[in-house]
């Protein structure tokens, strides 16, 4: 079971006293991780997971991001705005290449309820299930958070429409088109919303990250 599915199974309808909050979540996954394991053996492969883990959690700190649970190969962990989810996600996808990985992640933002540090309902569901949908490298996320950061000056290619296990409606796919610097960010005191990135001289390869929002039948 993947450890998205093992988090939704977690978070029970039987928990009560909850509170609604609007945030940005993310989703990620080492691509081929079962297959990797078993090339490296088990001692190889848990000193590549622990320098994986480090790297993704250097990387939360940096963007501002709240990591709420991580399950072997994978994390997820919120942000309070979707600028800083893409870009930490677009970050992590970079960073962990040179230890010869390759990660998806999936990107949605909406209220979800909260309790005791977990979250749950159907904002969590579907970045869970975009994080799955992700081809290598890839950032999947919701039109919500296309929207939220119109103005970024972030262009969006469309990547088509698909449905999403267990989540109404149909999600239209966009892929992310420029080409972005991917060095760690410097955190401007007093400015959590846009974490400055430090600038190198150093131009990032092509990055990818998709969008998806659901469309209506009456919005077509």
């Amino acid at each position: 079971m993947d450890h998205e599915e093992r988090y939704l199974e977690a978070v029970t309808a039987a928990e009560a006293e909850v509170s609604r909050v609007l945030v940005t979540l993310l989703f990620t996954d080492i691509v081929g991780s079962t297959e990797r394991a078993a090339e490296l053996g088990d001692r190889a492969w848990m000193k590549l997971v622990e320098a994986h883990h480090a790297t993704v959690r250097g990387l939360f700190t940096g963007f501002d991001g709240r990591e709420v649970d991580c399950a072997g190969d994978g994390f997820f962990a919120t942000f309070d705005t979707a600028s800083s989810a893409i870009r930490c996600g677009d970050a992590i996808t970079a960073a962990v290449r040179p230890l010869g990985l390759e990660v998806r992640a999936g990107l949605h933002t909406g209220e979800c309820e909260h309790r005791d540090g977990r979250f749950r309902g159907i904002a969590v569901h579907t970045a869970a299930r975009l994080a799955r949908l992700a081809q290598p490298g890839e950032v999947l996320v919701t039109a919500t958070v296309r929207d939220v950061v119109a103005g970024s000056g972030i262009r969006f290619e469309d990547r088509g429409s698909r449905t999403l296990k267990g989540v109404p409606g149909l999600w239209q796919l966009y892929a992310v088109a420029d080409r972005q610097p991917l060095d760690p960010p410097v955190l401007t005191r007093g400015y959590r919303d846009e974490p400055r990135l430090a600038r190198s001289g150093r131009r990032a390869g092509p990055r990818t990250a998709v969008y998806s929002g659901a469309r209506s039948a009456r919005n077509g």
